[in-house]
Order: structure tokens, then C-alpha cells, then sequence
């Protein structure tokens, strides 16, 4: 296995306290999951499917089939209309778009799945603007810098270790970033990204493991939690922190009226939790904080007046709370669409005015 030159040269250097470390890990994400099915809640009724539709798409990705996956939002302080969208496409690379979904850049660098990003990231005292996503091709992270005027600068690529890797989201633990990895085989690899050097590198800090099949993560910096999403199961919540336990709750299953495969993960403002129900082609929102209330189910279907067609089998998708100008006043959310037949898969967006509008979410303090 690829993933045993990595393990072994890491318990080289830290020694027989690693593996101490890695066994506790492992039982201790066990038990967290007989802990969380008894003690993990899923809203008693299901509310009713509320349908909007897409203001906005990006052009078609490049390549055929199932190809477009996940999508990361930056948002341009300086000019908000000027933000720009990453979206990868699985079978070629990342493509970045402008906010009337006209492709602005393509970078072909390989099978990109999943993509995340923050801003302001500490660096040598300067603030910079990162984005990571896992290249299946390498096995590897991709790191990426977005400068002032949105150009996305490929940074380098770090090997993980990892065999299959598959999804990936970021976590700001003070002043440090932090990416979760996960496999095809259910592993998750918490590393800390270490940017201060001619090439970065990456640190191993925390394993775990769920039963089955992860993909989408999304991290809620202010409160160091961790949403977690296992595609045939539901939506776990577990400690992002880098020595906590591995326990974990389940807040959501993957039933009525949700349908496997959980997809993407996001988090709008860190009120709430966005869900991407593939096997039904719903969302779900819930509330971000314990205990975790489902506030709405909707479905995006086709606006015959604009042209926009309907959103179906999603894989990714990202959320932002900022203002991004005329009709996304309130937020901006962005999904793939697994189909938007007869072209290429391609992305869509949404303000948050909308979704908030058809759900009828009231202000929280």
C-alpha cells in the first residue's frame, strides 16, 4: 500500500509514542460511533420540499461525463464583483470563474477533486489568501494562492500518503491552517500546512477513521468543530481541535428525507449547515449548533423565464455570507450540477435571499 512508506518514516521520527497515539485514535473513532448512533439526533418530521431556482451558472466545464465536483468561494474585499468562484474539474484540473459564471482562468494540472479556501492567512506576517485541493492523479495536495486581483498561483503539490484520496476541507486553529484529508477507505488525516518555506510542506497531527465512504467536510473555525460527511450513512460532528478525542455524533442520516449518496458540506456564516442530498437531489439545512435542528429541505429546478436549467445529482458545493453586490446581497451559494444536459456539467448560483425566502429562516441573535 502507498500508505505505508508515509506512516512508517512518520513513527520513525516520533517513535513508539505515535503508535500509542495512532491506536488510540482508532479505537477511540470506534467507539465514538456506537457512541454518536445512541446518542445522534434526526429531526421527528420532515418539513415541506421548498423549490427555488439558480440565478446564475458558470460556463460548461472542459471535459465530458461526470467531471465537474466541488466549488470554494473568494470573495475580493476591495471589489466584491470582482470575487471569483474555483471549481474543480475531476478530470482535468481547476477552472476559476467571475461572478457572471464566465471562465476567467484554467488550470489543467491534473484529477482535482475537492477544494477549499480561506482568506487572511498569517504567513511570514503577511496575509495571504490559500486555497488546497486533493489531486487524485498525485495522491497529493494541491496548494494555491489567490492574490489581491484574483489570480489563483499553483504553489506546489504535497504528497499525503494517502491511497485513493479523496475529499478535503480546511480549519483555522488560531493562527494556524489545518487540512482534512480523507480516503475512498473511510481514513481522515488532519494535517497542519506549513507555508513559511521555499516549497510547503505539510504535518501530521491527528488519524481517524469512519466505516465507510467519506467525501465532503466542512470546518467551523469559530467553535472548532468539524462536520463530517459518510455518503451511505449521514452527517457526523466531532472535535476539529488537533488532541481531541475522535468521538463523534450523528446529527443527520442518510434517510427520509435526505437519500445517499451525502455529498457536499457547507457552512453559511456558521449559522447553518447546507447538505447536498444527492441520491434525491435535495438539500437540507440545519442548524449549525447543537442540536442541530433541520430548518429546511429544498430542490432547485429550472427557471424557464432566465434559461437556467435545474440542478441535479450535486456533488460540491460552497457558501459565502458576504455581500456580492446586486442579487447576491445576503450570500452566495454555488452547487454543481450533475447534469445540465445536453452540455457539460457546470456549476450554478444562488443568492441566499432566496434559499432563506422559500424556507422562511427568521433572523437568529
Amino acid at each position: 500500500m502507498k500508505t505505508r512508506p508515509f506512516l512508517d518514516a512518520w513513527c520513525s521520527v516520533r517513535g513508539p509514542l505515535v503508535l500509542l497515539v495512532m491506536a488510540v485514535a482508532v479505537i477511540a473513532g470506534a467507539v465514538g460511533a456506537v457512541v454518536a448512533v445512541s446518542l445522534g439526533g434526526t429531526a421527528s418530521a420532515a418539513p415541506p420540499l421548498a423549490i427555488v431556482t439558480a440565478q446564475g451558472e458558470t460556463t460548461p466545464v472542459k471535459s465530458r461525463g461526470d467531471a465537474a465536483d466541488d466549488a470554494a468561494i473568494w470573495f475580493n474585499v476591495a471589489m466584491p464583483e470582482q470575487s471569483r468562484i474555483l471549481g474543480t474539474d475531476k478530470r482535468r484540473g481547476l477552472e476559476v470563474y467571475d461572478l457572471q459564471g464566465q471562465r476567467v482562468q484554467s488550470l489543467p494540472i491534473g484529477r482535482l477533486n475537492n477544494v477549499d479556501l480561506r482568506q487572511g492567512v498569517m504567513v511570514n506576517g503577511q496575509a495571504r489568501d490559500l486555497a488546497v485541493a486533493t489531486n487524485r492523479d498525485e495522491e497529493s495536495l494541491a496548494l494555491f494562492e489567490i492574490t489581491p486581483e484574483g489570480e489563483v498561483i499553483l504553489l506546489g503539490a504535497v504528497p499525503t500518503g494517502l491511497e485513493e484520496i479523496y475529499g478535503a476541507c480546511l480549519y483555522r486553529h488560531g493562527d494556524e491552517l489545518h487540512a482534512f484529508v480523507n480516503a475512498k477507505d473511510g481514513r481522515y488525516m488532519q494535517y497542519r500546512l506549513a507555508l513559511g518555506g521555499e516549497e510547503p510542506t505539510i504535518v501530521p497531527l491527528r488519524y481517524f477513521r469512519l466505516d465507510s465512504q467519506p467525501e465532503g467536510c466542512v470546518a467551523d473555525d469559530s467553535r472548532s468543530r468539524l462536520f463530517v460527511g459518510e455518503e451511505d450513512v449521514g452527517v457526523w460532528v466531532m472535535d476539529a481541535s488537533p488532541d481531541a478525542a475522535s468521538t463523534r455524533e450523528l446529527i443527520i442520516e442518510a434517510r427520509d428525507p435526505l437519500k445517499a449518496d451525502i455529498e457536499g458540506l457547507a457552512l453559511y456564516d456558521n449559522r447553518y449547515l447546507v447538505i447536498s442530498s444527492q441520491g434525491n437531489h435535495r438539500f437540507a439545512l440545519l442548524e449549525a449548533t447543537p442540536p442541530y435542528r433541520l430548518q429546511g429541505i429544498f430542490r432547485i429546478d429550472e427557471d424557464e423565464s432566465d434559461g437556467i436549467g435545474h440542478v441535479r445529482e450535486t456533488d460540491g458545493l460552497a457558501v459565502s455570507a458576504h455581500d456580492f453586490g446586486p442579487g447576491f446581497e445576503e450570500g452566495l451559494v454555488v452547487v454543481q450540477d450533475g447534469r445540465n444536459s445536453p452540455e457539460n456539467q457546470n456549476f450554478k448560483y444562488l443568492g441566499w435571499s432566496h434559499i432563506a425566502a422559500a424556507l422562511e429562516l427568521t433572523e437568529q441573535e
